[in-house]
């Protein structure tokens, strides 16, 4: 296909229909992803971006809201459930290859319309990660318990102990998408820069260079926290929860895990004393909300308490807001108080973690 060749992808009878996304707050995410396009075209970037922000300014209705209460309150029986709600530190990708010609896709319910990690994918990662780990040279055979394995082939050469496979004491369910309070949208536009473009279509037979022009490549992410629920014995759920913590912080999951993406952390609900000391900032400086959470005096708040359990719960929550505006890495240039509250949090959190 030529710059200038595109290709219709929609039908007359439905164009209008289509077109209406962004005054339709009940559309399906997930329909719009893989038949909302109307027409692809090599030189028409700018379509592409639009729909995607179209599609990333939807929020879910309160048929997801009432359903996803229903999933929490079916496995809160903690005799046989294990909840876990983690927030994502970075954005997540997920299912990309699902978008068709929109050419970036993500794993979304086909009932619901939120994003969703498939309990698979939770288990592969968080199997890979413990299979790394020196508690899995130590116990093996707790792994297999745990995870299950994989029926094998019966092979004359090697006595196999499952040739049938077996299955894992714990279940990991799919993760559900937590309904934001703010009613933000799950979805938010990202920008991935292609560096080869050429390198990469031709499968690495045109070599890549510096001299390589970059191209941006708008992309669909997710934002937002996740309920994680396992199902299983009461010992091995700990401990598969506790592997899904740290495999999840630490690893990631999706794509583009190497570049940062899909990092989650487990966020208090709430914090007391942080609520207090925002709303003693706001009243005695007829401050925003939002403006106390980015100051320097919150920060100076924090530095002085003498609990380190309420210290972290407070930056945990705080930090969750800077991440939002990516405006926690360090890369990313600030300036004034708002530097200097940066500043001192790093400093806190590296003396929570004992760096100093």
């Amino acid at each position: 296909m030529s710059q200038t060749e595109s290709t219709v992808l929609q039908r007359e009878a439905v164009k209008k229909l289509y077109s209406e996304v962004g005054k339709e707050s009940s559309a399906h995410p997930g329909l719009l992803i893989q038949r909302g396009l109307a027409v692809h075209g090599q030189g028409d970037k700018e379509a592409k971006t639009k729909h995607i922000r179209a599609i990333c300014g939807l929020q879910p209705g309160t048929f997801y809201c009432a359903a996803f209460e229903r999933w929490r309150n079916a496995t809160a029986d903690p005799l046989r459930f294990t909840q876990l709600t983690l927030a994502l530190e970075t954005r997540l990708f997920i299912g990309l290859s699902g978008g068709g010609a929109l050419e970036t896709g993500c794993a979304v319910g086909h009932s619901h319309g939120a994003p969703y990690l498939p309990g698979s994918s939770v288990k592969g990662v968080v199997r890979a990660y413990a299979e790394r780990s020196k508690f899995a040279k130590r116990h093996p055979e707790a792994i297999t318990e745990l995870f299950g394995v994989e029926p094998q082939e019966e092979n004359p050469e090697k006595k196999k102990e499952h040739p049938e496979g077996l299955a894992g004491l714990v279940t990991f369910h799919d993760a559900w998408w937590v309904p934001d309070t703010k009613r933000r949208s799950p979805f938010v536009p990202e920008v991935v820069t292609t560096h080869h473009l050429k390198y990469y279509g031709s499968e690495g037979k045109t070599p890549a260079t510096d001299l390589d022009s970059p191209i941006p490549n708008a992309q669909i992410a997710v934002r937002g926290s996740f309920l994680f629920v396992l199902e299983g014995p009461p010992g091995w759920r700990d401990l598969a929860a506790e592997m899904l913590r740290s495999a999840l912080s630490e690893r990631g999951i999706g794509a583009k895990t190497n570049s940062g993406y899909g990092c989650f952390q487990e966020i208090p609900e709430s914090c007391e004393w942080l609520e207090e000391k925002i709303g003693a900032i706001i009243k005695k400086h007829n401050s925003k909300r939002k403006d106390v959470l980015r100051g320097k005096q919150l920060a100076e708040a924090v530095d002085e308490l003498t609990d380190p359990k309420i210290q972290s719960d407070a930056i945990k929550v705080i930090k969750s807001l800077w991440v939002e505006e990516k405006t926690w890495d360090e890369s990313v240039k600030l300036k004034g108080k708002k530097r200097e509250a940066r500043e001192i949090y790093f400093r806190i959190l590296k003396k929570l973690n004992g760096d100093v």
